[in-house]
């Protein structure tokens, strides 16, 4: 049972704690769509493609991490002092999210005739403290996987040797782990904590447990997922789900064939030594096993001709010309071989000197 926390402010229209809500909060590519496609098999539950609602008006407030045309930092600002001038204080922003939320998920629920709605958004992770804060009665599932295996699904599924768009993903691979596992902390007993390969492993007893601890009836046949319908919209999983129609272990070991490819080894070694140990011992893995894994079957260095994980991981916009010149001699010594792509990168290299010159005199007279 969740706790009734009466608001202390008048115009609050209602209670509304968030008791009909289910937040999976994951890394992407974790396996965060198997479980929302499971738990949607429920007669009560309703759920959709990745709804990323909650993140604009949590971070509405917030001093960093977004950026509008309008301006977030004069928008924060008037929002503030209009809290704070005109009406019972800022924790009313608070219980506008709240009767906000209670008119879009209750609508979802209201068309779809159930009683409770899943939402299955990645990125929440970057909001947990203020989705325990504003919605007390919710129920918070924390899905975590070896993040060696995300890794090598955004490799495949996303990246497929465009490396420059490894960057639109870091947040993904870098901060997330961290910033879950501080969310399942902060939420302390109302945190589910759900093993990717457990639940693959034994998935009716882990389901049976799961619902147990979300406080709704257990329906064995939920792991046919394939009896449910897809979340409709572009932001659901568009490989991986697709290729069974329960829960499989077939995935569980494929992250380990990233050793075999040269680059592919040298960005999970990296990402591996960037999260370090205590990271991967929080998250239930062996740091020592992953890292015996990945290593070269040849015992051999990584060849200077690798794309390197710290460009990658950055934006271009980000990259000094030192770094931007690397790039280019490495893309057109992969594509034209060592001796064409040298003389290509003299000739490009020339070009992007005097574009960089260029810029500089004109922000200068500018």
């Amino acid at each position: 049972m969740h706790a009734q926390i009466e608001s202390t402010h008048p115009a609050m229209t209602s209670n509304y704690l968030g008791e009909d809500l289910i937040f999976i909060v994951s890394q992407p590519r974790s396996g965060s769509t198997l479980l929302q496609r499971v738990l949607s098999g429920h007669p009560d539950i309703q759920s959709s493609a990745e709804t990323w609602l909650m993140l604009h008006p949590m971070y509405g407030l917030r001093d960093r991490g977004i950026q509008t045309e309008y301006s977030s930092k004069w928008a924060r600002a008037g929002t503030r002092e209009f809290l704070s001038y005109y009406t019972d204080g800022p924790e009313l922003y608070d219980d506008a999210i709240r009767a906000w939320a209670k008119v879009i998920y209750g609508n979802a629920l209201q068309r779809s005739g159930k009683r409770v709605f899943l939402d299955k958004t990645p990125r929440y992770y970057f909001i947990v403290p203020d989705l325990l804060r504003v919605f007390p009665n919710a129920r918070f599932v924390f899905l975590i996987r070896n993040p060696m295996a995300v890794l090598a699904s955004e490799l495949s599924t996303y990246i497929k040797g465009n490396w420059r768009t490894l960057s639109d993903f870091r947040v993904d691979l870098v901060d997330a782990p961290a910033l879950i596992l501080d969310g399942i902390e902060r939420a302390g007993p109302r945190a589910i904590r759900v093993q990717y390969e457990s639940f693959v492993a034994d998935p009716e007893g882990q389901l049976e447990s799961l619902c147990g601890h979300l406080g709704i009836s257990h329906h064995p046949e939920m792991l046919e997922y394939s009896r449910t319908p897809p979340p409709k919209g572009r932001m659901a999983d568009p490989v991986g789900i697709h290729r069974h129609t329960r829960p499989s272990t077939d995935s569980l070991e494929r992250w380990k064939e990233m050793s075999e490819d040269p680059q592919a080894r040298h960005f999970a070694q990296t990402y591996l030594q960037a999260l370090g140990p205590e990271t991967i011992e929080r998250m239930g893995y062996s740091f020592q096993s992953i890292a015996d894994a990945l290593a070269d079957p040849q015992d051999t260095k990584p060849a200077e001709s690798l794309f390197p994980w710290e460009l990658a991981i950055q934006p271009e916009a980000s990259w000094t010309l030192r770094e931007r010149m690397l790039i280019k001699r490495l893309e057109a010594q992969q594509k034209k071989g060592p001796f064409r792509g040298s003389l290509s990168t003299v000739r490009a290299g020339t070009k992007l000197i005097w574009q960089t010159v260029r810029e500089e005199l004109s922000s200068r007279v500018g």
